[in-house]
């Protein structure tokens, strides 16, 4: 006991002095917290509200539209915005609910954005009312491996939570539907109906034969990737019932109808991409769960936008330039940001900037990803130009070339200061995308601001 107070009242001190220095979206305080006592998730004080949100994609939205709503609610809720999603980042978030005596008296929730792989450890000391997974698919093959790990290691954190946790769960993966089916934990799932999305193959399966009995899994309709009305022709396997069924998704009005217990309610969506209407769907699931009215919840959705972590726009002289979260590495959420650039109808330039921030200063570096990743997609007559630069711009050039975009398109060079040199404004585009990889919102918002100012310049 004596550690863990230790542990408390210096995280404490150095989250004081963070604040401070303008530091304050620093998880450091917790990484020390944890060092010092292995066990501060277990003894610290918990809020009477707690909900984890997990998975492979999405995570980050869905956990900002929970955030924001339980605040304009009235509660108190102690939330890392800037995505600390390890276990540092869970001590700092519970760390600011308690005071020095470890009595909860400074938060009423805890909104707790989760990276998959942590969870088997953590969650079983935290014990969240709810959890929330998105989705589990292909993710970066050094990070988190391959779908049937991560859905193991998400498994293991029901195992350990039992009935004493709800599980809100994608009934249109066939993939996480299957978590929590033997654990006492109440499965709760939310679901979409065709919307005539028509989604690209893709090169690589997240899944590719039934979790059950390895029989052939097919389709009724898909959404994106390996998301849909899915059977096995083999066994009973099939996409479960959804207690929040979206009926009607209108991505260009931005609405969607959710069918829940026989009265559909019209909910605003946050953008016009098939993913961020899953990332409503699933905030509305689990806000609905804890008991939040339906109309207070569509009048909220009504004011939100995508998060600036993951999207921006500035515009100038008729023509929009954006920055667009893409994850590199990760081979899912890659290659469905490159389908909607290919499906989203203006002609357009795409800025790559998507180098891994871990491989930098590595002697060697990860390639693999680039050969998953549905880079054909990229292809499209509307993609007027492609630029590339950073360490990887060869690499990124070499896949663009033999995914048969024409090398005239790609213009690619490794000092990243002349990117806003490349960017052929002769061409007549309407948009602009840096697609940027998630630890590089700064450098991404900066090439765009660049980009930006060379426009005003020649245009």
């Amino acid at each position: 006991m004596l550690r863990f107070y230790i542990a408390l009242w210096a995280a404490k001190l150095f989250y004081f002095i963070n604040k401070l220095i303008g530091r304050a979206r620093d998880d450091r305080p917790g990484l020390l917290a944890f060092k010092i006592c292995p066990d501060f998730l277990a003894r610290i004080g918990k809020p009477k509200l707690m909900i984890t949100i997990t998975g492979t994609n999405g995570k980050t939205t869905t956990s900002a539209l929970i955030n924001s709503y339980l605040k304009e609610q009235g509660l108190r809720v102690s939330f890392n915005d800037w995505g600390a999603n390890l276990h540092a980042g869970y001590c700092l978030n519970l760390m600011r609910c308690v005071n020095i005596f470890n009595k909860v008296t400074k938060m009423d929730a805890s909104v707790l954005e989760a990276d998959e792989k942590t969870l088997a450890h953590t969650m079983g000391m935290i014990k969240p009312h709810y959890v929330l997974v998105t989705n589990i698919s292909k993710d970066s093959l050094r990070r988190n491996g391959h779908p049937e790990y991560i859905f193991d290691c998400v498994e293991k954190c029901f195992e350990k939570l039992g009935a004493d946790t709800t599980a809100i769960l994608n009934a249109n993966d066939p993939i996480s539907s299957e978590l929590a089916r033997n654990t006492g934990a109440k499965r709760v799932f939310y679901g979409m109906d065709d919307i005539g999305s028509n989604p690209f193959e893709n090169m690589v399966k997240d899944i590719a034969v039934c979790p059950r009995c390895g029989g052939e899994l097919k389709y009724n309709y898909r959404q994106y990737r390996h998301i849909g009305d899915y059977y096995c022709a083999d066994c009973d396997f099939k996409t479960k019932d959804a207690k929040f069924y979206a009926t009607k998704v209108d991505l260009k009005a931005r609405t969607m109808d959710i069918l829940e217990d026989g009265e559909t309610t019209t909910y605003p969506l946050i953008s016009e991409t098939i993913f961020n209407a899953f990332n409503v769907l699933s905030a509305a699931a689990a806000l609905r769960t804890m008991g939040y009215e339906k109309a207070s919840l569509a009048e909220f959705f009504e004011r939100q936008k995508v998060t600036e972590i993951r999207e921006t726009c500035v515009k100038y002289k008729g023509k929009e330039f954006h920055t667009y979260g893409a994850k590199s590495q990760n081979v899912s959420a890659a290659s469905t940001v490159f389908e909607y650039m290919a499906k989203e109808k203006s002609d357009k330039i795409v800025v790559l900037c998507m180098d891994e921030v871990q491989d930098k200063n590595h002697p060697t570096e990860t390639l693999t990803w680039l050969y998953e990743t549905d880079f054909e997609f990229l292809n499209s007559p509307n993609i007027k130009q492609i630029v590339v630069a950073g360490h990887m711009y060869l690499n990124h050039r070499l896949r663009l070339m033999l995914a048969g975009v024409d090398p005239n398109k790609i213009a690619a060079c490794e000092d990243e200061s002349k990117v806003a040199d490349l960017v052929d404004f002769s061409q007549d585009f309407e948009k602009l995308y840096v697609l940027f990889e998630i630890d590089y919102v700064t450098k991404g918002r900066n090439w765009r601001d660049a980009i930006v100012e060379k426009a005003k310049e020649v245009m």
